[in-house]
């Protein structure tokens, strides 16, 4: 057991290099115990923000279900599924306390894969009897892998560019927005910032920006400049929200203390600043 993250078992930097999108399961039924563990980690995990989040781990009348635009999930019946009331960061929570779930299945050799939208009709939104001022923007599948991965999952990962990474002096920054951090200025923090790079994201965005000051990480949302809706840009809360999951995860497991804190920061130009990991 990894006694640095007591819930996994191998290393989290292992777990997450080995994380993927997975939307072909082979069939097989989740044990209910771990199911019920799965929801465990979600409802014990602390969020930054503070939000409730109301989690149901759902089998579905169909194993091979059509969502929307997603096409279909093959060989899994069962869904994590979870509501929010609107608030300005619950979508960020949401990414945070997710993301721990599903690299906890990660390392119990369990297949997910995030599907965002907007679920808040149909039999998803009708078990969790959403609440006035409610939302349901993900759900998750989660599996057994099929042995031979079918090719549309390949497909959907090349068309996403899932691989691709930006480069380090487009996500990590010195002081302010001008000047990149040089990687051996990032000093202890090298690895937690590299797990963070490869955090997953809607439509491979990255939208993570961080810059390192005296005595915090500060992370910022770049927020699409040509997007129609606010909605657009909320959804990648939730990729930020992913990141810093991977931050502190990693940072734990290396002995690096701190805490999440909101400072008294401005959003710079489409740069919206989140939350800061404040360095103890």
């Amino acid at each position: 057991m990894n006694l640095d993250n007591p819930i996994f078992k191998k290393s989290i930097t292992e777990v997450i290099k080995a994380r993927t999108s997975m939307r072909s399961y082979n069939g097989v039924p989740l044990d209910k115990t771990i199911g019920d563990s799965i929801i465990d980690v979600i409802n014990q995990v602390k969020a930054p923000f503070g939000t409730n989040i109301r989690v149901k781990l759902i089998n579905s009348k169909d194993s091979d279900l059509k969502l929307g635009t997603y096409g279909v999930i093959k060989g899994t019946s069962t869904f994590i599924v979870s509501s929010i009331s609107k608030s300005d960061n619950a979508l960020v929570d949401l990414g945070y306390s997710l993301e721990r779930a599903i690299l906890y299945a990660t390392d119990l050799n369990l297949g997910t894969c995030w599907l965002g939208g907007t679920f808040n009709k149909g039999q998803f939104a009708e078990v969790m009897e959403l609440k006035d001022n409610e939302i349901l923007p993900i759900v998750i599948p989660v599996g057994y892998p099929s042995e031979s991965r079918r090719g549309m999952d390949t497909f959907v990962r090349f068309m996403a560019g899932s691989k691709n990474r930006k480069a380090w002096s487009k996500l990590f920054f010195d002081v302010d927005f001008n000047t990149p951090l040089k990687e051996v200025e990032s000093l202890e923090y090298f690895i937690p910032l590299q797990m963070v790079r490869l955090a997953p994201s809607a439509t491979n965005k990255q939208p993570w920006r961080i810059i390192k000051s005296s005595n915090s990480y500060d992370f910022y949302l770049e927020q699409s400049k040509d997007s129609k809706s606010d909605s657009y840009n909320d959804m990648h809360k939730i990729d930020i929200g992913i990141a810093m999951c991977h931050f502190e995860l990693t940072s734990a497991e290396l002995g690096l203390e701190g805490h999440w804190e909101k400072l008294k920061l401005s959003s710079q130009d489409n740069k919206k600043y989140i939350i800061s990991w404040v360095r103890k």
